[in-house]
């Protein structure tokens, strides 16, 4: 609470400043002596309904401005009064000027001046606690603690563990800070009512970490990643495009520091520590791509149709497909045979960094959503078992129709009977059956395109890389060709199954049942499809 010291000290250093405010306001000189003096009794009046010296001196001005309002109304009365007083002495009847009426009309006007000063007081009261909501850790307490908990400068000191002169020294900088906030307009960033779709993805190699991997299910961390990906905030200017309080935001920025996500640089302000995969770039991305990658897909799918009589010795499901549901179920595994090759031959870019305490992975965050649209693969890539004797590789490309994706609407009882029917002689193959040995024979035809995918991914690859360091900001361009390597796969298998129905050699045929798949049989071998580790193999994390 404002003590009356404080109040009067302030009235002494600004009496000639309110004198002139009530002189340019009135015509003589004892009228803006009456209102200074008026003024100043206001002000005296309206310390104690404040417990901080900031919101009083954002609103004495506004004191100023109703207290004048007020002195040109009692003017007004008194020159009324002697005007009803002078016309009753000469007899006048007119019940227009009779005083209880004009007392009524003056009474509730003083109470709505009244009214307006207090909603006005309110207003201000409302800013203050606003702009504390938004001071960092230090200013916050100890503000706290001296006008709302009442505490000495010694006590807060002991309390909050500094020295007392640093208590002297938030205290003189913060009540700058709530005067200059509270006279502001404050306009919350868009993320306070929209947030970005960020999604966090961690691929870890061992150690893992459940409040890691759980972090990003809150939306708050993804925010507070992007908000500071290019610009360095403080506390305060993430409170204001965020539009959550300080004190809510520090748990989150220390979790966040903890794990190396973000970091604080000597100005106090945080930057991100994580690549974004942002919607910007996925489309430059995908645009550039598409120019070289289409007629490469062309060229690789040209050279598997000139193999395909060579496919259908295997075994019986291969000679009996249509071309179409043949080609489809192959796409897959040339995609993955294409990345193998790519990967042996760059070992230290595939090597998982540290992503914490010891713990070697990978991660990064997206702002798009990969997996729609034409060049998106639909919730997973990879293998999925059946039952304890078959497992499918299968991949849900975005660009067939719902009706012909693996993941999407699979009766799996139905499904596990047409294998073992297929594979019993008792219906003809729908789809594509395999047993290990006939896997390797079909690895073996398909090898010999894996040069010309491996080509493609290193294009690929090097277009990926240079897009994003025109994307990405400085403080993580030393991660950015390890990261796009090792994610290259799983965020382009939507695109080569687009790029393939762009190159016009592949079509999607007027069919019901998955395509984009093939079933294997289960053996101790049946994690190696075509000599590539698959266990890890889905498209993001997608769950």
């Amino acid at each position: 609470m404002l003590q009356q010291p404080d109040v009067m000290q302030f009235i002494e250093e600004n009496l000639k400043t309110i004198f002139a405010y009530a002189l340019s306001r009135v015509s003589g000189k004892e009228d803006a002596e009456d209102l200074t003096n008026d003024i100043m009794v206001a002000i005296l009046q309206s310390a104690d309904k404040l417990k901080t010296p900031e919101a009083f001196y954002g609103y004495v001005w506004g004191i100023a401005a109703n207290t004048y309002r007020k002195f040109l109304r009692k003017r007004e009365r008194q020159q009324q009064e002697v005007h009803v007083a002078a016309l009753q002495q000469e007899g006048s009847t007119d019940s227009s000027l009779e005083g209880s009426g004009y007392d009524r009309f003056a009474s509730e006007d003083d109470f709505a001046e009244e009214l307006a000063e207090e909603l006005e007081l309110k207003e201000n009261v409302a800013k203050l606690h606003r702009e504390i909501a938004l001071l960092s850790k230090e200013h916050r307490e100890c503000t706290v603690a001296y006008y709302f908990e009442e505490l000495s400068c010694a006590e807060i000191a002991k309390k909050v563990g500094i020295s007392l002169e640093m208590v002297k020294y938030y205290l003189f900088k913060t009540r700058k800070i709530l005067k200059e906030g509270i006279s502001m307009e404050r306009e919350f960033g868009e993320k306070s009512f929209k947030p970005e779709p960020f999604e966090f993805v961690t691929i870890f190699a061992d150690n893992f970490n459940r409040e890691y991997h759980n972090m990003f299910k809150r939306k708050l961390p993804g925010q507070i990643l992007l908000s500071a990906y290019y610009t360095p905030m403080s506390v305060r200017e993430l409170a204001i495009e965020l539009g959550v309080a300080s004190v809510y935001l520090e748990d989150e920025l220390a979790l966040l520091e903890k794990y190396h996500l973000i970091k604080k640089n000597s100005h106090e302000k945080y930057q991100t520590n994580l690549l974004i995969f942002t919607d910007d770039y996925t489309k430059e991305f995908q645009r550039e791509a598409k120019k070289f990658a289409v007629p490469a897909m062309k060229e690789v799918l040209v050279d598997l149709k000139k193999k395909l009589a060579d496919i259908r010795t295997i075994n019986k499901c291969c000679a009996v497909l249509s071309e179409e549901r043949l080609l489809w179920g192959l796409l897959w595994p040339i995609i993955l045979l294409g990345n193998r090759h790519f990967s042996e031959k760059y070992p230290e870019l595939a090597r998982k960094g540290e992503i914490y305490q010891g713990a070697a992975g990978t991660n990064y965050g997206t702002v798009e959503n990969e997996y729609e649209g034409k060049y998106g693969c639909y919730t997973f890539a990879g293998y999925s078992g059946i039952d304890e004797s078959y497992y499918a590789m299968a991949a849900d490309f975005s660009v067939l129709p719902e009706k012909n994706r693996y993941f999407t609407g699979l009766d799996m009882e139905l499904f596990r009977k047409k294998i073992y029917d297929t594979v019993t002689g008792t219906i003809e193959p729908e789809f594509l059956i395999f047993t290990k040995e006939e896997e390797d024979a079909l690895c073996r035809i398909l090898d010999s395109l894996s040069g010309q995918m491996t080509e493609l991914y290193e294009r690929m690859y090097a277009c990926a890389c240079s897009i994003m360091k025109q994307h990405a900001p400085n403080q993580v361009a030393a991660e950015i060709e390890r990261i796009v390597f090792q994610t290259l796969l799983f965020r382009s298998i939507g695109l080569f199954g687009g790029f393939a129905v762009d190159s016009g050699e592949l079509a999607i045929p007027e069919i019901e049942g998955p395509l984009a798949f093939y079933v294997r049989e289960n053996t101790k071998a049946a994690m190696k499809t075509c000599g590539h580790d698959t266990a890890a193999m889905k498209s993001a994390e997608k769950k």
